[in-house]
């Protein structure tokens, strides 16, 4: 189920692609899209539109995750990828999409969008995607999403706050299905998180701003 791509870290971009080029063959793989399992957002949370409106950047990361490649850390230092996986688009692509579906999903957002869709926002949302992986741990698979997110209010441009967002699922097994599930539930574990973290920070900053800013006329 796995084919070996092995590396460090720095030499990431040298190997993802070039097992099949060197091999010469083709083989068929299945596309895996994960899909969120989240509650929508209570009727009175869902009434009460937050007035600020926030753009989602699309994550930063190494070459080795920016690719539809499914990534497993054999051990600290080695990735390998799934021969016959790849993911619907690259992790970090995948990943500001799942969480513009989260905040829709919750509702209290008003005005939510990718930040290449030619829209205004108030506040920006951007992230360094360090992991998105299955990692085997002593003999055991887990899927990791690690990252961190910082709000940032679009007029000062300036950074609203950070934090750093983590989450390990333990996987039934190695092979793909298994890491499908795994990934799935860390996704829901992490958007939640995600989602009142930056309304509790955007709302904090939008209400200072507000008071501090002089009257009109």
């Amino acid at each position: 189920m796995i084919r070996t791509a092995r590396f460090t870290i720095i030499g990431a971009s040298l190997l993802l692609g070039a097992c099949a080029a060197l091999s010469g063959k083709h083989a068929s793989f299945a596309v895996y899209a994960p899909q969120l399992h989240l509650n929508a957002a209570a009727d009175d949370a869902a009434a009460t539109k937050i007035r600020w409106q926030l753009l989602v950047d699309t994550p930063h990361a190494s070459a080795a995750l920016d690719t539809t490649r499914i990534a497993v850390m054999t051990r600290p230092g080695v990735l390998e990828v799934y021969a016959d996986a790849r993911w619907r688009d690259p992790a970090p692509a995948m990943l500001r999409s799942l969480i513009v579906q989260a905040f829709d999903k919750d509702g209290r957002v008003g005005g939510v969008s990718a930040i290449d869709s030619g829209l205004n926002g108030d506040y920006s949302l951007s992230m360094d995607l360090r992991d998105f992986q299955i990692e085997l741990v002593d003999g055991s698979a887990r899927a990791a999403i690690r990252f961190t997110a910082r709000l940032f209010d679009y007029r000062s441009n300036r950074i609203v706050s950070s934090r750093s967002f983590e989450a390990e699922v333990a996987a039934a097994g190695s092979d793909i299905a298994s890491a499908m599930v795994a990934f799935e539930q860390a996704l829901d574990q992490l958007m939640p998180e995600v989602v009142d973290w930056t309304v509790q920070q955007g709302v904090a900053h939008y209400a200072a701003v507000s008071k501090s800013e002089p009257e009109s006329l």
